[in-house]
């Protein structure tokens, strides 16, 4: 398969990890640009750039899209080749129907995390463990996610809000959705595959009956940092690769990024927010890029298979 921008190398670890981190996706000025556009909209709410003594909440969310040209000015040719060397050119749906020249994406919401646990040891969370999607059924081969992009629009250093991926874990969820073919809500599915994957249900901590997937919903969708566990979390899921029955390969870690970049990452991906312990805010958005149609799992010539729909046919067992 031809790229345009993704190395070799990168389309592997998408397919083996879930996720590639696509550095300058858009430029460095355009996504400060982009967070000073924030900051005025940060100030309605009373939280003033200059002042620290404003920044009172840990996480400060502006439940908004923009549309406007300092977004655009984001919306860059490197970034979107980039998504079509992994869904397929032609595949994505945004593209296709308005034309690489005459797209407008809508950028939002921003869950803009000033200081989320900051006045508690960094862990790794037992809580807020998801993929996204909530509002709708999930299939193998949905096509409304299309990829999840983290897009960042300020510095990101170690332990500094970035968000936690789980490396590997969109192959068992891409295995159990094939294994449920009728579909599954997203609560209902992550509730399943908390408890019927060891990794998944150690990091979740998912022994007790009466934990509710919509709990993690809800830490998740608000942004937030939950709770952390003990220490040993960080030497658990952290510091060691846990290989499954399968040989499916499972380990949680940072993503630290700089202004313009995005995490490209399978719709399947687990991931979670994580502490601010920077003092720096972290000011940073997803995006989905859905798909014309499903993905198609059964191509009758292998070379046509897109980045996404190899690593989501490579997961599941039975095929």
């Amino acid at each position: 398969m031809r790229t345009k921008v993704l190395t070799e190398s990168q389309i592997e670890q998408f397919i083996e990890l879930g996720y590639v981190q696509l550095k300058e996706a858009f430029p460095r000025e355009s996504a400060l640009a982009a967070q000073e556009f924030l900051w005025a909209q940060l100030e309605k709410q009373g939280v003033l750039k200059d002042d620290p003594s404003t920044w009172k909440q840990p996480m400060v969310h502006i439940k908004e899209q923009f549309d406007d040209e300092t977004f655009q000015l984001c919306n860059t040719e490197r970034l979107a080749n980039a998504i079509e060397d992994l869904i397929g050119e032609g595949r994505w749906k945004e593209r296709s129907v308005y034309g690489q020249d005459e797209r407008k994406t809508l950028w939002g919401w921003w869950p803009v995390n000033f200081a989320s646990g900051a006045d508690r040891p960094w862990d790794v969370p037992a809580n807020g463990w998801h993929w996204d999607g909530m509002m709708r059924p999930h299939y193998v081969d949905s096509p409304e996610q299309g990829l999840l992009l983290l897009c960042v629009f300020s510095e990101i250093g170690p332990r500094g809000g970035s968000t936690l991926v789980a490396e590997g874990s969109h192959k068992i969820v891409a295995n159990l959705l094939a294994e449920n073919g009728d579909g599954l809500m997203a609560d209902e599915a992550i509730h399943l595959a908390n408890r019927s994957h060891p990794w998944l249900r150690a990091l979740t901590n998912s022994y007790d009956d009466g934990a509710a997937a919509a709990d993690i919903y809800a830490a998740a969708e608000a942004g937030e940092a939950p709770p952390s566990g003990s220490g040993d979390r960080i030497r658990t899921f952290m510091d060691r690769t846990y290989v499954d029955e399968h040989g499916v390969r499972l380990r949680v870690v940072e993503t630290p990024a700089s202004p313009g970049d995005v995490l490209l990452c399978h719709p399947f991906l687990y991931h979670s927010a994580s502490q601010n312990h920077s003092g720096v805010p972290r000011f940073m958005c997803n995006r989905a890029t859905p798909l014309i149609k499903r993905m198609n799992l059964n191509r009758a010539n292998a070379e046509d298979y897109s980045p996404l729909e190899w690593s989501t046919r490579r997961s599941i067992i039975r095929l």
